[in-house]
């Protein structure tokens, strides 16, 4: 729901939330602690049901955000919405040092307390490295379908520039998503068909890794991507954008690759680097298992309760 200036803070706009507000029924039972899971800041503006109740709550509030974009602005009043509900958050959690750092810039304000600490990778342990395939280079885009924050045609027109063209290599597009229909026509514009393949999802991301020696992503926006970690775990060489908490987890030409800015130029830089240095994949993928394994958290909701309680004490 979305309010009109005029409207805005008005006693309309007040009585609408009292009586449609979706979490009445939360705040009603008067809980100790709230923990508030955010896609990413610019949610708060979806629900100003929740802004209201979150603003009257006198109880502990945690807040969780999975995500944040370089192109995500506040106007005035929004930010100072925002604003005053993560400054009286007595914990501010996210996915990446870059996330919580651009939070702080988009908000123009320093948070009192803050943690970083990875969203939970499937894997039961820090090291999964398998045997390296002996194949033509077996690439694989691992992410939803939708290029606005995964970047898919950004990576297509890359791969569709002539140094590649001529290689050997196959790209498997993984994943589900709106922008599937739209994904296919840029693989037939850019007659890449041959070259190209749609899997589907995989509930197991090691089946991707048993086969593939590389994760490509030219994502626009990110928190600290998953599949980035599943693969560095897996010891595969990994090419992807410097958004996000990426640049926290690779070393440039150490640990995999780093493409300065979401656009097919860079792209394509960042994929020459990368075979440039193809007789040294297995030891970069062995550095990035390392690398990887420095943020892995086996038990991601235990170090949250730690937290908690840590917080209550």
């Amino acid at each position: 729901m979305f309010w009109r200036k005029r409207i805005r803070g008005g006693r309309l706009r007040n009585l609408k939330i009292r009586f449609r507000s979706s979490f009445k029924h939360v705040f009603n039972s008067n809980p100790d602690v709230i923990l508030l899971s955010l896609g990413s800041l610019a949610d708060f503006m979806l629900h100003p049901d929740l802004i209201q109740d979150l603003e009257a709550y006198q109880g502990r509030l945690i807040v969780i955000c999975l995500f944040n974009s370089d192109n995500q602005t506040f106007n005035d009043h929004d930010r100072k919405l925002v604003g005053r509900i993560m400054s009286r958050a007595e914990h501010c959690v996210f996915v990446s040092d870059h996330n919580r750092k651009l939070a702080e810039r988009q908000l123009a304000t320093r948070f009192k307390s803050a943690s970083v600490f990875s969203a939970p990778v499937s894997y039961q342990t820090e090291r999964e490295i398998l045997a390296w395939p002996e194949t033509e280079l077996q690439m694989a885009c691992v992410a939803r379908l939708e290029v606005f924050a995964k970047g898919q045609d950004v990576l297509l027109e890359a791969l569709a520039t002539p140094p590649w063209k001529d290689r050997d290599w196959h790209l498997r597009i993984y994943g589900n998503g709106k922008d599937k229909k739209y994904i296919s026509r840029l693989v037939d514009h850019y007659r890449l068909n041959a070259k190209c393949s749609f899997p589907g999802f995989a509930s197991d991301t090691r089946d991707i890794w048993k086969d593939c020696q590389m994760l490509v992503m030219a994502s626009r926006a990110e928190g600290l991507s998953l599949a980035l970690l599943e693969a560095m775990i897996c010891g595969r060489v990994c090419v992807v954008t410097d958004v996000g908490g990426h640049a926290e987890v690779i070393e440039e030409g150490v640990s995999g690759f780093l493409a300065d800015a979401p656009t097919p130029k860079h792209f394509a830089i960042a994929l020459e680097n990368a075979w440039e240095q193809r007789h040294r994949w297995q030891e970069i993928g062995t550095a990035a298992c390392e690398s990887a394994g420095k943020v892995f958290r086996k038990e991601p909701v235990a170090s949250l309760m730690e937290l908690i309680e840590r917080q209550n004490a």
